[in-house]
């Protein structure tokens, strides 16, 4: 595994699976290797980490093709980085349909890497970093 981690912080990150929300995540390669506290997980780097401020954006686990809610996947150490991030929190309505939450959608990683939209904070240099 990789020492060349993405760390998104500032964010509110929705794990899933009854377990709280945190406001960091970490991967290597396509990897979860933490979720915590901004400093918790800012203190895994080794130097060489991607840094990204999401300014309070929310962060989901994404499953299939497409961003839903609810979700019934589990952003977990271990598992795969795949997840949304979206510009408003889910968890209070407004989502009524598909097309609500395509507006709110702001990026889309998928193997731990950004496939759709950009990372609020990141700037256009670090986006070209993640895409395919």
């Amino acid at each position: 595994m990789t020492h060349q981690y993405t760390i998104l912080f500032d964010a509110v990150v929705i794990p899933g699976g009854g377990q709280p929300d945190c406001s960091a995540i970490a991967w290597a390669e396509d990897i979860v290797i933490a979720l915590g506290s901004d400093e918790d997980v800012r203190a895994i780097s080794r130097g060489d980490s991607h840094f990204v401020d999401l300014r309070g954006a929310f962060v989901v686990p994404l499953v299939e093709h497409d961003p839903a809610w609810p979700v019934e996947a589990v952003l977990e150490v271990g598992g795969p980085a795949d997840l949304a991030v979206f510009s408003t929190n889910p968890r209070l309505g407004g989502v009524q349909s598909p097309a609500d939450l395509a507006v709110q959608t702001v990026a889309i990683v998928r193997g731990g890497r950004l496939v759709s939209g950009s990372l609020p904070g990141a700037s256009h240099g670090d986006d070209d970093a993640y895409s395919e």
